[in-house]
């Protein structure tokens, strides 16, 4: 069930916005570039679930014509304000191919032919599938090959460096052996891992596991993101952003199931600043689960969101813009419109939404493994414990850097030249799970991990609750993953297949990011440990690193880097050293 080989100069993994991005930068380095897409193209991962938003320092993008961003912002207002924001973990180095690359990205996207819908001093705010859209247009102008429902399972090397992959197409049931001089991995998060979760159904993992099978680190895996105030209730809406979005423009009301507005107990500039600028992420998620883990939680797990005083004339107004004809995302939400106008909270809650971790890579976006680098979310990126600025940035400053350099090195790189007997391993292992039809459900194996996930490794986390669900993933490595079975056989569309082949990875990552927090025995950033809560300076400031050796998974440390701002010292309380890393933010305005 083997097609012949496919050779190309440069693999991309991913069809979202990093991975087309990296497609174009190597064929603008005159590449022979093939683009893989897990699902259908332009339309899968996490970009056009994306709002979404674009930041870049305002005096640049005052020079763009037709934007009106702050003059007397700059490049180094930015780079303070990533790297406060972030707890000083960042990459300092990354932090400034951000700062540097996101105007060029933005007039790119502009002449490209995206349309900005609202913009602040520092931000313009456009949709997800405008800007796949217009990438998938440039790409195929340059002549790069697309591939759609296609799922990568696994890296092959020879002598160490990379040489391609195998691939599952998923229309067919057939194995694709690709032969590549270079691959870029940009292949999202591992959302699927929690229920429930901001983002698309195909965004396992597959990227960052099967790179970290092949040899490369993963930093940083236990800062995970929870974005706030997203539906739990009714089903059909449950993980929509959409009173995410509204609450970050407009306010509103947050109750638990006793009526009580919670966030009066904090410090009122926290919350006025985790209200209306992208800190809502960080502080209203740990604030909302505070009252969920205290039993204070409606029928659905969550805590409720209501626009209080607001008027419903502001609510209308807002989305007319952002929910045009109160649709988002193919969703109807015209019920809800309802609810808000009459003053009826709806259900809400934390879910996950973004891997500030991921594989290790340098500035070139370079991994540990000769030919391969990597784009987007599934890096350790810029953002260093807690996101504040865009993702849409980071994904096309990467993609470009990663496209380029991989073009570059592809360029002085022999043909690939991976074993028959590497690819013919892998076909067999991935082919198990079609020869059982007894044993255990993918699907519900699956449920059963992403509601401990949801429940233990959430905003708020403990020693022994971390300890209960790595005792889980270590009990589905030893009795489930072997005995995955399948109720059809059928190579064609099989998505109970597709389900058992991305389990391993999901459980690998999961395992990964908690051994990460447990051993990092703090609270910083998203990362909160109710048995450590103070941020502590003086024995943290280190990026956690994550290797295989053989079955098991190593955690270890390294110095954060650093080239323009030193972090302070001492230890300090969670919310404390939260205000301070806030008030250390430039003047500059805006909800970044």
């Amino acid at each position: 069930m083997t097609q012949n080989y496919l050779e190309t100069d440069v693999l991309v993994i991913g069809g979202g916005g990093a991975g087309f991005r990296a497609a174009i930068g190597a064929a603008e380095k005159g590449a022979k570039v093939t683009l893989l897409s897990k699902g259908p193209l332009a339309r899968c991962g996490a970009s056009p679930m994306a709002g979404a938003d674009f930041t870049l320092d305002g005096a640049s993008m005052s020079k763009i014509d037709g934007l009106q961003g702050d003059p007397s912002d700059s490049m180094e207002k930015v780079f303070n304000d990533i790297v406060t924001q972030g707890s000083y973990l960042n990459n300092q180095k990354i932090v400034q191919q951000y700062v540097e690359r996101a105007p060029q990205c933005l007039r790119e996207l502009l002449d490209w032919g995206v349309k900005v819908k609202l913009s602040d001093e520092r931000m313009i705010f456009t949709s997800g599938l405008d800007i796949l859209d217009a990438l998938l247009r440039k790409a195929r102008s340059l002549g790069v090959t697309f591939w759609e429902d296609i799922a990568m399972l696994d890296l092959v090397l020879e002598d160490g460096a990379v040489a391609g992959g195998l691939a599952l197409d998923v229309r067919s049931g057939e194995f694709i052996r690709f032969k590549a001089k270079a691959v870029v991995m940009a292949s999202g998060g591992w959302h699927k891992a929690f229920w429930p979760n901001t983002g698309m159904r195909d965004l396992s993992g597959d990227g960052m596991a099967m790179a970290m099978r092949a040899g490369a680190k993963m930093g940083n895996m236990e800062f995970i993101t929870f974005c706030c105030n997203v539906f739990y209730d009714p089903p059909i809406w449950r993980g929509s952003l959409a009173p995410y979005v509204m609450s970050l423009i407009v306010g509103g009301k947050l109750t638990n199931s006793e009526d009580e507005e919670f966030l009066n107990k904090y410090d009122p500039f926290v919350i006025q600043t985790g209200t209306f600028t992208e800190w809502n992420k960080s502080v209203l998620s740990h604030a909302s689960m505070q009252e969920i883990r205290a039993g204070k939680a409606g029928p659905h797990g969550g805590i409720f969101y209501s626009r209080g005083d607001v008027p419903w004339e502001n609510i209308e107004m807002v989305a007319s813009i952002i929910f045009p004809k109160w649709k988002y995302k193919a969703i109807d939400l015209s019920a809800w419109a309802q609810k808000l106008q009459d003053g009826e909270p709806v259900e809400v809650g934390p879910a996950v939404e973004y891997f500030e971790g991921g594989i290790c890579v340098n500035e070139k976006l370079e991994t540990t493994i000769p030919g391969l680098f990597a784009a987007g979310e599934c890096t350790l990126g810029a953002f260093g414990s807690n996101r504040i600025f865009s993702a849409i940035t980071e994904m096309l400053v990467h993609g470009v850097d990663a496209g380029e350099n991989a073009a570059e090195f592809a360029k002085s790189s022999a043909a690939a030249a991976a074993s028959d007997a590497a690819y013919a391993t892998l076909e067999e292992a991935a082919s198990v799970p079609l020869t059982k039809s007894q044993g255990a459900n993918p699907a519900k194996v699956r449920r059963r991990l992403q509601e401990a996930a949801h429940a233990w490794l959430g905003p708020i986390r403990s020693g022994e609750e971390m300890d209960k669900l790595l005792g889980l993933t270590q009990e589905i490595k030893e009795n489930d993953l072997p005995n995955l079975a399948l109720t059809s056989n059928a190579r064609a569309y099989n998505k109970e297949w597709v389900d058992a082949l991305e389990l391993p990875n999901l459980v690998l990552l999961l395992e990964t990011s908690v051994r990460s927090a447990l051993a990092r025995t703090e609270s910083r950033g998203v990362h909160f440990r109710e048995d450590h809560p103070e941020t502590d300076n003086d024995n943290w400031l280190q990026e956690s690193v994550a290797a295989l050796n053989g079955e098991a998974i190593e955690v270890g440390h390294r110095p954060i880097t650093q080239t323009a701002m030193a972090p302070p010292g001492g230890k300090h309380p969670y919310f404390d050293f939260v205000k301070q890393m806030m008030e250390s933010r430039s003047d500059t305005g805006g909800k970044h």
